[in-house]
């Protein structure tokens, strides 16, 4: 018998299940691949992610970024990161180490077996693995992911149009140390090109856009780089659209399982983070207090909520309109912009307001 049983070793997962066996909680990981596995993501992310985690960015090998390049048809311009405050990861190393984390901080971790039916009695929530085995536990969290098998079992359903990303990762020796984002390429999304250690995650996402043209459009992108032995993946994108439930009395939704991705930058592990440690908080509250864990939804929302929603209104105006905004961005800051917005320095709604004022000189 566990506490918390986790459903889900990815950023979300394995970090909701360090946060609680900090605070002395039984908590078992159920994770269906085994670890390290691949995972298509761009990983960008920020200092303030390790700083909610309290780990060294270094103990994960992330890269440091430098520089923001900006590509509209053939032009560029370039703006420096402050230093230290925005990094690439890994995915598979990054949450394989972070897995490794929460077990050496006392929880169990099962791999190479994925959930595949959940129950619920009037005490104990009992997981059923493929494999056969059974496991229970007071309370459970959902980290596995866009289709969640445990969102589904609350009830709460996702049920709008999901943007897709394709992506390459090519293997590069001493990358430089810059992001390059690429405008006018799609309607309503972008293409990019993220440095890792020896690697170059190249790809291109899009909101409304046929996937089946896609590959042909990040081929553009692709000319300069030996990639043809890479394979393209593609996944999706779980973007916040509106609040949904996300916990029951005893069941909570973190990360992608709750669709709670920046509907502007695509970055989902900051949030998916967040969304663990609020329901850490929730959860040794509720234990301590013998309530339910319904509440969850409404913190995470209260929160994050705005600022999601001001980040789906402003990629919507940065989407559509995206020659006149490139001629905008010189008045602008971008890469300490793009920092304090990862680092949570800004927000959106301050992002907005300087928007607005500089929008009618394009138009």
């Amino acid at each position: 018998m566990y506490d918390v049983i986790v459903v889900g070793a990815g950023p979300s997962g394995a970090s909701s299940a360090l946060f609680l066996a900090r605070r002395g909680l039984n908590v078992l990981i159920i994770e269906k691949k085994k670890l390290p596995r691949y995972k298509v993501c761009a990983g960008g992310t920020s200092r303030y992610t390790f700083e909610l985690l309290d780990v060294s960015p270094a103990y994960f090998d992330a890269f440091s970024i430098e520089k923001i390049r900006v590509v509209y048809k053939g032009n560029k311009k370039e703006y420096p990161v402050p230093g230290k405050s925005i990094f690439t990861v890994k995915r598979d190393q990054f949450d394989y180490k972070l897995t490794r984390l929460a077990y050496e901080s006392g929880a169990m971790l099962l791999e190479g077996e994925e959930v595949v039916k959940i129950e619920e009695d009037n005490k104990y929530l009992t997981v059923k693995t493929n494999l056969g085995h059974r496991f229970s536990s007071r309370y459970l969290i959902g980290a596995d992911g866009i289709g969640s098998r445990v969102a589904r079992f609350i009830g709460s359903n996702f049920g709008y149009r999901i943007p897709l990303a394709i992506q390459k990762d090519i293997p590069y020796k001493d990358p430089e140390p810059i992001i390059s984002l690429f405008m006018g390429l799609v309607p309503m999304g972008y293409g990019w090109i993220f440095p890792k250690n020896n690697m170059l995650s190249v790809g291109l996402g899009a909101y409304k856009f046929p996937p089946k043209k896609m590959p042909e459009v990040l081929s553009s992108m692709l000319e300069i780089f030996n990639h043809r032995d890479v394979p393209l993946l593609a996944h999706p994108i779980a973007f916040y659209r509106g609040k949904k439930r996300l916990a029951t009395e005893k069941v909570l939704l973190v990360g992608d399982s709750g669709h709670i991705t920046d509907p502007f930058s695509g970055e989902g592990i900051r949030n998916g983070i967040k969304t663990a440690k609020i329901a850490e908080e929730t959860i040794v509250e509720c234990i301590k207090r013998g309530k339910s864990l319904e509440v969850y939804t409404e913190r995470v929302y209260k929160l994050m909520a705005r600022e999601l929603f001001l980040a789906w209104i402003i990629s919507g105006i940065f989407y559509r309109f995206q020659e006149r905004i490139f001629r905008l961005l010189d008045r602008f800051d971008m890469g300490a912009i793009l920092s304090n917005l990862l680092n949570e320095k800004t927000s959106y709604s301050e992002i907005l307001k300087k928007l607005v004022k500089a929008i009618p000189s394009i138009f």
